[in-house]
């Protein structure tokens, strides 16, 4: 298997979703992991070959644009800057521009951009593509680079579509369990409850620019990772001994997939199936269940609710 360790200045796929059912094996899911986290390598490395360190004619260069709100955009010529927007305001932006895009898009944010008191949300995905059964999106890995360099806090942002969520995009879809029904459940809640949570390519690519972030700034600094879906969002990270376990591993036979091979099993639909049933009140509640159950000495994974009350913003 190609090694996981990206070069620097790579344009980086990092994510991809699938309507598939997820894996109930949990052998196969990690081997399906495993040829996945393979498969990205390789597509990460066959770009890289195109990029110098001072960047190559083939990977042009953006355009930044500055905008009042938001956007997913899928041109790869521009690159849009939202300033004055913080954290909260831009979370919820994202959770309606999830309802309408059919494609992710990811962004930096920075809280204190350059040590100001600025907010500032920087987008790094590039190239994004959507079919009918799944997304996928590179990161602009020189960019991203060059943020880190200047910021020592930085959260990473991106969202899954609405679309991919079989129960959430249907309104006759039911959200609460029926009473009486114990057990009882839509089985579309399974795939729901995992396109809710960070894919295992998500944490992959965590795990990753985290190692950096921190021998960048030799553990000062904060940087954090987030996803956003119709449920709400899931700030999702290493610990210290998480960071410690993948950059002792990340050049090793295992290539540091341990901490992501525990955590896809848990997305297995047994486990989902389980957690659902333990929490007979509703989808909502099995969402912030399922999160809980991801944290591991090595990872921790936290959901939160987002007020659904905003209005539209261009996408």
């Amino acid at each position: 298997m190609a090694s996981v360790a990206f070069p620097a200045h790579a344009a980086l796929v990092v994510h991809m979703m699938t309507k598939a059912r997820p894996l109930a094996s949990v052998a196969m899911f990690a081997a399906a992991l495993t040829c996945g986290i393979a498969g990205l390598t390789t597509t990460a490395d066959g770009a890289d070959a195109k990029w110098s360190a001072s960047g190559s004619p083939q990977e042009s260069a953006r355009q930044a644009r500055h905008s009042r709100h938001l956007r997913a955009n899928i041109s790869n010529s521009e690159r849009y800057i939202v300033t004055g927007v913080c954290e909260s305001q831009g979370a919820r932006e994202i959770s309606q521009i999830l309802r309408r895009s059919d494609f992710e898009e990811m962004w930096a944010f920075l809280p204190r951009a350059r040590g100001t008191e600025d907010c500032e949300w920087h987008e790094i995905g590039r190239e994004e593509k959507s079919d009918r059964d799944n997304a996928y999106l590179r990161v602009d890995m020189a960019y991203l680079e060059a943020l880190m360099a200047d910021n020592t806090e930085i959260h990473l942002v991106h969202f899954h579509p609405l679309k991919y969520f079989e129960c959430a995009a249907q309104t006759g879809c039911p959200q609460e369990s029926v009473a009486g029904q114990t057990g009882l459940f839509d089985p579309r809640w399974i795939g729901d409850l995992v396109f809710s949570m960070p894919s295992p390519s998500d944490v992959h690519f965590m795990m990753d620019v985290t190692s950096r972030f921190h021998g960048r700034h030799q553990g000062k600094g904060t940087i954090k990772h987030k996803v956003v879906t119709p449920y709400g969002v899931v700030d999702y990270g290493l610990t210290d001994a998480g960071l410690a376990k993948f950059d002792s591993e990340k050049f090793g036979r295992s290539e540091g997939l341990y901490i992501t091979w525990v955590m896809a099993s848990k997305l297995a639909d047994d486990h989902v199936e389980e957690v659902i049933k333990d929490n007979p009140g509703g989808i909502d509640a099995a969402v912030r269940t399922l999160a809980q159950t991801l944290n591991t000495e090595f990872l921790r994974v936290a959901h939160s609710m987002l007020k659904r009350a905003v209005s539209s913003q261009p996408q």
